[in-house]
């Protein structure tokens, strides 16, 4: 049994030589395996910036109440598909409504004030019953006191209107202004000078505001004469009379000092504030109603029946058919490389596939919110899928350079040391870096403008290189430029170590 045993055992033996030969002779026999390999050949290439941006509707409206109040009923529900101009929600009209009777009172009891003021002032400068006046009683001065008065109000209205245009072209030049880069204001010298706004938004505006300005200093001037115009005429009035007009008058037990000319410019002013405040609040109760600004889909409801809500936040959002926007934001080393009208791929965060989109806005000014330096970039979608919410995010990849059909390899194969730009090219056994001129790079295939020929091919890794230690550089397919990892592996053409 002994010769049995041992020539199972050298058989044994023989069998593992025999397969190791196998082994290694398959290798030497074709090189090729040792490597993992790609072929260069004629393709397209598009190299894009890629980001990540929140994606919004252009034709979405957040609606809002333009008053405070109650909530008394909602109408809609998220979901909901509705019409441009269908009621979304109303607000309780009972406090709006006592607002408008307050106002209409307030009105009436200005003008009722001008009223007897005017015709107060008229009998100031009254002859007494029983004696005509100087210029024969013809009560020219009368009408001519008339005609004076109305020049007041007139003018004290218009003053009013000069204000509140001035005050709303002031607002609108700070909001112009307040994002406009600031002008250079310093001199060859070092010294600081006046800077004048560059930004064409700001400059116009500021402009504005200064044409208003001096409107309400004429139109100021114009009131201050009619004023004067008004003393003078009651001046002349009383003085063909016996009572002079700024003396007492009896009114039935007691004296009141007759009303002048100031007086009169403040009742038509308080007249005027009195029918804002009506007209106000008629605005303010035809608003208890909100109703869809457009036809589209209720994205979301931010009420409830009985909550106290205010003028300008947002109760109801919609969004209407058409196109979405991404809004992302592009590192400042990239940002120069991005141009309105490039096409872009938006890739919905969980979705497999991206739609087309193109760059529609480019910010002039870094975004204050980015970690690093940054600009604000807009993508503009305009067909979204419905995988594409409102709010949501998504992948961008901005198309900056493209190449069609020229000569490509993977862009794991490429590697950067320093200034040179190799890859490995296996030649007969051999693999042996060579030193390449690189066009556009995507994200799978690179662009080779010089040195390399279609048909050679390309090493991605070696499949018999040593695990790299934490701190060496990893091979192409990583980023570097050493050699991948080595595969222990089973079978013809195995190696283990190099």
């Amino acid at each position: 049994m002994r010769p049995v045993l041992r020539w199972t055992a050298v058989v044994a033996v023989v069998g593992i030589g025999a397969s190791v030969g196998v082994i290694a002779f398959t290798a030497e026999a074709d090189p090729a395996a040792r490597y993992r390999l790609a072929t260069a050949a004629l393709g397209d290439v598009a190299q894009t910036v890629a980001t990540n941006g929140t994606v919004d509707f252009v034709n979405r409206a957040d609606v809002s109440f333009g008053v405070d109040g109650t909530l008394a009923e909602l109408s809609v529900a998220q979901g909901q598909q509705v019409s441009a101009g269908q009621s979304l929600a109303t607000l309780d009209r009972a406090a709006l409504q006592a607002a408008v009777d307050a106002a209409e009172a307030d009105l009436a009891n200005a003008k009722a004030t001008l009223e007897a003021d005017q015709q107060r002032q008229e009998e100031s400068v009254q002859p007494p019953a029983d004696r005509p006046s100087a210029d024969g009683g013809g009560g020219g001065g009368g009408a001519q006191l008339g005609r004076e008065q109305q020049a007041v109000r007139t003018a004290q209205t218009a003053a009013g209107k000069a204000i509140g245009a001035a005050k709303a072209a002031l607002a609108a030049q700070a909001k112009a202004c307040a994002a406009a880069p600031p002008a250079d204001g310093t001199t060859a010298e070092g010294t600081t000078a006046e800077a004048t706004p560059t930004d064409p938004a700001c400059a116009d505006a500021l402009a504005a505001a200064m044409s208003a300005q001096d409107a309400v200093a004429g139109a100021q001037d114009n009131l201050q004469k009619a004023i004067d115009d008004l003393a003078t005429a009651l001046a002349a009035a009383a003085s063909q009379v016996d009572t002079p007009a700024a003396a007492p008058q009896d009114r039935g037990g007691g004296t009141d000092p007759a009303p002048t000319a100031a007086t009169i410019a403040g009742d038509q002013a308080a007249v005027d504030t009195a029918t804002a405040g009506l007209l106000a609040a008629n605005q303010a109760l035809d608003q208890a109603t909100l109703t869809a600004p457009i036809a589209g889909t209720v994205a979301s409801v931010e009420v409830a029946a009985g909550d106290a809500v205010s003028a300008g936040t947002t109760a109801v959002v919609l969004i209407g058919a058409g196109a979405a926007v991404v809004e992302t934001t592009v590192p400042v080393e990239r940002i120069g490389e991005i141009e309105v009208g490039q096409t872009a791929t938006v890739t919905p965060t969980g979705a497999a596939r991206g739609v087309r989109g193109t760059v529609s806005r480019i910010g002039r000014l870094a975004d204050a919110g980015a970690d690093a330096v940054a600009y604000p970039v807009t993508v503009t979608v305009d067909e979204p899928t419905a995988a594409m919410p409102a709010g949501s995010t998504a992948g961008v990849a901005i198309v900056v350079a493209t190449a069609d059909n020229v000569l490509t390899v993977p862009t794991s194969a490429v590697a950067h040391r320093g200034n040179a730009t190799t890859v490995s090219v296996l030649a007969g056994t051999e693999a042996s870096p060579r030193e390449v001129v690189v066009g556009a790079t995507g994200p799978l295939r690179t662009e080779v403008r010089d040195g390399l020929e279609a048909g050679e091919r390309v090493v991605l890794a070696d499949l018999s290189a040593a695990l790299p230690s934490a701190d060496q550089q990893t091979g192409p397919g990583l980023g570097g430029g050493a050699k991948m990892p080595g595969v222990l592996r089973s079978g013809p053409g195995a190696r283990v170590g190099k």
